[in-house]
């Protein structure tokens, strides 16, 4: 979701060359059909709620729209800011089986040198739940991102080569484990490789991890503290997301970015909030703000189409 993160969100996303896509693709389509199927939203009673700068874990119907803007590291000294706004849609295939489309428009604020607007890359996703231990609270899920290269606009970072990237997710509630009040902690993340299509685009080798603690899961499964109607809807979570080049640089830099902040759960609804604090230079030189809108179409019309699977299970 952050264009500056490549591969991690929004923005540049990790790829592999355009031969081994449709290789990746058949497998996971494979995989899919062979498995059976299990609940993709949850593990056990844990709901692993959205995050705003990582993708989601996991596959389902979904449908998210997410702000952002952060200082950038201006040309000559000059002043540079970025804000994007980038809308999602996730449709399931199987119950353990999607695919999602991304499109992005970002404004670049470029000090004296003025202010540019454009699209990004056009960018998918198939995502695939492999494994969900429900005693557990633990999930793995594969992914298989492509962007699109030259569909968005180069004066807005907006890279002419493409770019494929191969994701495994994770999702670990610690609710089996007998620690009291630490139960509501949850840990999720991501680890991946974007493999560019060509130079002098580089290779990028991409990391997340989000560590959060459900008040839902506080109220409904550890201790009834009698809160609040809206502090019980609460996720407090915090974000970390990584990226470097892997082989020739091209002159690219390692990044680092944490964002804490917060998520208010409704019925079938998520909004969030996070504050953006670059780790490094080549991240950004400031504080930034990222805001997310996000809608649970399995939930909201669970008896349609736009809310179930496109192959139903047998």
């Amino acid at each position: 979701m952050i264009a500056l993160c490549d591969g991690m969100g929004q923005g540049e996303s990790v790829r592999m060359p355009s031969r081994i896509a449709p290789v990746g693709t058949a497998v996971l389509i494979a995989w899919a059909a062979l498995t059976p199927a299990l609940a993709y939203t949850a593990s056990g009673d844990r709901l692993f709620p959205a995050t705003m700068v990582l993708p989601q874990l996991g596959p389902g119907d979904e449908l998210y729209a997410n702000y952002n803007t952060l200082p950038l590291n201006g040309g000559g000294g000059a002043p540079t800011r970025t804000g994007s706004l980038t809308t999602t849609y996730m449709k399931s295939i199987t119950d353990r089986f999607a695919l999602s489309i991304e499109e992005g428009w970002t404004r670049l604020d470029a000090g004296p040198a003025g202010r540019q607007y454009g699209w990004q890359n056009l960018d998918g996703e198939l995502k695939f739940q492999a494994y969900n231990n429900l005693d557990h609270e633990f999930q793995i899920n594969l992914g298989l991102d492509r962007e699109t290269g030259g569909t968005g606009a180069v004066r807005v970072g907006a890279s002419p080569s493409g770019a494929t990237t191969p994701r495994v997710y994770f999702g670990k509630g610690l609710g089996d484990l007998d620690i009291g009040f630490l139960r509501p902690l949850a840990v999720t993340g991501l680890a991946g490789v974007q493999i560019a299509d060509s130079a002098p685009r580089p290779d990028v080798a991409v990391a997340g991890l989000v560590v959060e603690y459900s008040i839902p899961y506080l109220e409904s499964k550890v201790a009834s503290l009698d809160l609040p109607d809206w502090a019980r809807r609460l996720t407090p979570m915090t974000e970390v997301s990584f990226s470097a080049p892997a082989g020739t640089s091209f002159g690219a830099r390692a990044t680092a970015l944490i964002a804490p902040g917060i998520s208010y759960a409704g019925d079938g609804w998520e909004l969030g909030i996070e504050a953006l604090l670059p780790m490094t230079r080549a991240t950004g030189r400031g504080i930034g703000v990222t805001a997310q809108f996000h809608l649970s179409l399995d939930y909201l019309f669970a008896d349609s189409v736009l809310g179930r699977p496109l192959v139903p299970r047998r």
